[in-house]
């Protein structure tokens, strides 16, 4: 009878020292892929000028004296909050609008508004600036041309190459992102507390100015600091519009500082804006923490269940059901201009004339040419490899988290959260000054790298949130009932986190088949894939065979993205019916 609690205090303990020793090998691996290219950044930001860190030995501040002397470096600053600043208020006024006609009112077709919102998060926003270009080029945009032609009106009526141009296109374009988060808010509100409103007298203005709107503040604060943090960040539509348009921000300021075409990067000064623009983005991560905990006291989801209710639009259903329609076609007009100049072999406006001249030569040539094909072939490699090892490293992460309240576990989670408050560009050179030398540079196990970095912070908050749901009783049966650890996930965890884990997995892989940071930073003749290929095919210029390419790769998208996500819809509606009965 002895031998029994024995054997079992031996397989606890057993499972223990697995469970440490999986700790300290990802906080190993952790501190490698997160910790050491910020030191290695910082380092060089101290090196002499036009030196590598290792090169020397030397320790100076002239790089921080340099870039804060700058001349230029207040416009800079002040053009990347300019634009940060428009881009998520025009992004979150349209996305609050579009998510409450969804979410509380009685406006037709939302299923199909929702549908159309979360696919267009999958179009890649270097494709859209693409085609906002061919519409808004000053000499023969689309745009310029018919008005020219209509109103006879001479010069430009519209330029793309502009700060308002570029908050306007960004705010259109991060709407659908900002709606995924408000429509959360809004479906989770108890309406009770708007009809109590009611009850007293108040006008329906009068609820949502008192009512409603306060309770949603805190959420909508956490959004707008979100999206705010991100396009600080953002780096494809500065680059592609506003070098030509003179509207350097910190991200293209960062990216032209090393790749110099004139004379050799300068690594210790882009190492210096990179260290400033860690610092920026620490701060706006801390601003953020503050503002999600003060949220926590306008909590006002509780066990109680309740149904949202809908107000009926009557007269106004028409209107909002257009002024939705009109969002969703002025998105859709880049798109339908890159797929007409794919079928040409010059970039011309649409006409007759130019219908005659319809081509799939093109497209052809994407799935001939060599350099095309192996940017393809990169790309599904980098999809597939970096969303799976993000997915598989978050899921022992996260479990890590939430199970083991020990030093390990809990320095483990801040180091993976890290990325969140790194810039993607500050990632990218510190990637780059720390691999530079080693077998990885030029191979896309570097951009997988790179990504499996800058992702990770966000498989592990989704895995987090999902572990959270479920009982510790069942990993403990599986444990009692003699299975490992690698077991017990395997067998009990992975199955009952599927719908979470394969969202994550889809949301990395977008992520990774649209992100032109990385490929352009670590870009070399045998790593380039997709984005980076459609943007060298842009400047160089064959804006059709870019245009054809564009299509491809957002075809290929919704392929991967649609299937997925109709799976894990019915994968959850399956459980939520076992459940149920």
């Amino acid at each position: 009878m002895s031998s029994a609690p024995a054997a079992a205090l031996t397989n606890q303990h057993t499972r223990r020292n697995v469970t440490t020793i999986v700790s300290i090998v990802l906080l190993a691996l952790m501190t490698l892929l997160v910790v050491a290219p910020l030191l290695i950044l910082f380092r060089t930001s101290l090196a002499p000028s036009g030196e590598l860190p290792f090169e020397s030995g030397t320790y100076s501040p002239d790089n921080y004296i340099e870039a804060v002397t700058n001349p230029r470096l207040l416009e800079i600053v002040l053009n990347t909050l300019q634009y940060a600043l428009g881009s998520v208020t025009i992004g979150v006024l349209l996305a609050f609008g579009i998510a409450w006609l969804v979410e509380r009112t009685d406006l037709p077709g939302k299923a199909l508004v929702r549908t159309l919102m979360y696919s267009w998060m999958a179009i890649p926003p270097v494709v859209l600036a693409f085609g906002w270009i061919l519409l808004g080029n000053p000499g023969n945009g689309i745009i310029n041309v018919v008005v020219r032609a209509l109103f006879g009106v001479e010069g430009v009526a519209f330029t793309i190459y502009s700060m308002s141009s570029m908050i306007v296109i960004t705010g259109l374009a991060i709407a659908p992102t900002a709606f995924s988060m408000i429509a959360g808010l809004l479906r989770n509100m108890d309406p009770q507390l708007e009809s109590a409103g009611a009850v007293h007298g108040a006008s329906g203005l009068g609820v949502f100015r008192t009512v409603t709107l306060p309770l949603l503040v805190p959420g909508l604060m956490s959004v707008g600091i979100l999206l705010f943090m991100a396009m600080i960040q953002a780096f494809d539509l500065p680059l592609v519009i506003g070098l030509t348009a003179k509207v350097q921000v910190l991200s293209t300021q960062i990216f032209l500082l090393a790749n110099s075409d004139i004379s050799r990067p300068d690594y210790s000064l882009t190492a210096t804006f990179g260290t400033f623009f860690l610092v920026l983005a620490a701060v706006l991560m801390t601003v953020y923490f503050r503002v999600v905990r003060l949220g926590e006291r306008f909590r006002v989801v509780t066990g109680k269940a309740f149904r949202p209710s809908k107000r009926p639009l009557g007269a106004w259903k028409l209107p909002a059901a257009v002024m939705v329609g009109l969002y969703f076609t002025i998105m859709l007009l880049p798109f339908l201009v890159l797929l007409w100049t794919s079928f040409q072999p010059f970039y011309a406006i649409p006409s007759w004339e130019a219908l005659s001249r319809f081509t799939l030569q093109n497209y052809a040539s994407v799935f001939k040419e060599r350099q095309i094909t192996r940017a393809l072939f990169n790309t599904i490699i980098l999809i597939l490899f970096s969303a799976t090892i993000v997915m598989v490293l978050s899921v022992m992460i996260a479990w890590i988290a939430v199970r083991t309240k020990t030093r390990v576990s809990r320095a483990l989670e801040l180091v993976s959260f890290a990325p969140m408050a790194i810039p993607p560009v500050v990632l990218a050179i510190a990637i780059l000054l720390i691999y530079l030398r080693t077998p990885l540079y030029g191979t896309i196990w570097l951009i997988i790298l790179a990504h499996v970095t800058a992702y990770i912070a966000y498989g592990t908050r989704t895995m987090h949130a999902a572990l959270l749901q479920i009982h510790k009783e069942l990993e403990s049966a599986a444990l009692i009932s003699g299975a490992g650890w690698f077991t017990m996930l395997r067998r009990v965890i992975f199955p009952l986190l599927l719908p979470h884990i394969l969202n994550g997995w889809l949301w990395v892989a977008g992520h990774s088949a649209r992100d032109i940071t990385f490929p352009l930073f670590l870009i070399t003749a045998t790593n380039v894939v997709a984005a980076s290929e459609l943007y060298v095919l842009w400047t160089t210029p064959e804006i059709p065979k870019s245009s054809a390419l564009a299509i491809v790769l957002v075809a290929g998208l919704l392929m991967l993205v649609v299937p997925v996500q109709i799976f894990t819809s019915r994968l959850e509606l399956g459980r939520s019916s076992k459940s149920s009965a």
